[in-house]
């Protein structure tokens, strides 16, 4: 972090005395050649770090980073998990409260799996209760058209409610 500081005070240090000079000097061509030497100059302030660099203590640095790190992959696979399973609840308790708008009493499961962008989205639905053929036309309608649940994915289980 020192090298970091060091580097950037210099380079903010060279750029004013670049801009120091560069106001005090006449117009014309020794401005043109002030300005072409003193963006020489900070280039080269820029760019000394990766000179005097030794590559092999960053090297040892950057393949030690995947030993302590958490790969983005295992990120996402603790972060889809839990994803999944709010996803697959609330769609569940969406369908049992559309069933009761529709005076229906039921339970639902959904089942999520990855869609596009690795979100999880609904690709089946289990309905379970006594639900007249009206009320399952309607919520099949309506899980189709809401949740985009294919109806060829529900099923319904004409069982009652414990």
């Amino acid at each position: 972090m020192e090298i970091i500081r060091t580097w950037l005070l210099s380079v903010t240090v060279s750029a004013m005395v670049i801009a120091a000079a560069e106001a005090l000097m006449p117009a014309g061509a020794v401005k043109r050649v002030g300005k072409l030497t003193g963006g020489l100059i900070l280039v080269l302030g820029i760019l000394q770090p990766l000179v005097t660099m030794d590559y092999e203590d960053l090297y040892d640095m950057v393949s030690s980073l995947p030993a302590g790190a958490i790969s983005q992959e295992t990120l996402e696979e603790k972060t889809y998990e839990p994803m999944k399973g709010i996803i697959e609840e609330e769609l569940s308790a969406y369908i049992v409260d559309k069933g009761e708008q529709l005076g229906a009493s039921c339970s639902a499961q959904v089942v999520c799996a990855p869609g596009e962008g690795e979100l999880p989205v609904p690709i089946r639905a289990t309905v379970t209760g006594q639900l007249t053929q009206g009320q399952k036309q309607d919520l099949s309608h309506y899980m189709e058209e809401e949740l985009d649940i294919p109806r060829e994915a529900q099923i319904y289980r004409n069982e009652e409610l414990p």
